[in-house]
């Protein structure tokens, strides 16, 4: 019972529940077991910057994005375009939240973009972003609604902010 799996599934049922600190510890017991899995670094990587540790965070979520960009539909990635804007790397989240929007739907990343136009004086460009999070928000299935309101009503504050 003692492989990296079984420490890896129980380091996802801490992490969904919020409990990072635990979540880490599981993952770091896979990731000794099967330090090459990507999942492992992705998630451990994800539990560090949700523990305010961008800088531990950030070698892990860029070697998985280095080998495979889409990994986890782009969530991967946007953990590291989160991480890079908590250590000040500003420039460089900015062309990871633009290939994330490219590519995907997701209104974290178009109001995580439009954060940061905004932070770079940039307002029409974080309005067009603000826009579609807002237009496209109420043809979205119920639970994806319920799962998004918090960028929603982030969309919303943002957008009245810049009129």
């Amino acid at each position: 019972m003692d492989n990296a799996y079984h420490h890896f599934q129980l380091g996802d049922v801490y992490f969904q529940r919020g409990q990072f600190a635990e979540a880490e510890k599981c993952y770091r017991a896979a990731f000794e077991r099967e330090p090459t899995d990507i999942d492992t670094r992705a998630h451990l990587g994800q539990s560090l910057l949700r523990l305010k540790r961008p800088a531990e965070a950030c070698p892990l979520l860029e070697g998985v994005v280095v080998e495979k960009p889409d990994h986890d539909y782009g969530h991967t990635m946007m953990a590291l375009a989160e991480t890079l804007t908590a250590l000040g790397e500003t420039d460089k989240a900015l062309l990871y939240w633009q290939h994330i929007t490219q590519n995907h739907a997701y209104p974290r990343a178009k109001v995580q973009l439009a954060e940061l136009y905004i932070a770079k004086n940039q307002p029409d460009a974080a309005r067009a972003e603000l826009k579609m999070v807002l237009s496209d928000d109420p043809y979205a299935p119920t639970f994806q609604r319920k799962r998004d309101r918090v960028w929603i009503r982030r969309a919303q504050s943002l957008m009245t902010q810049l009129q």
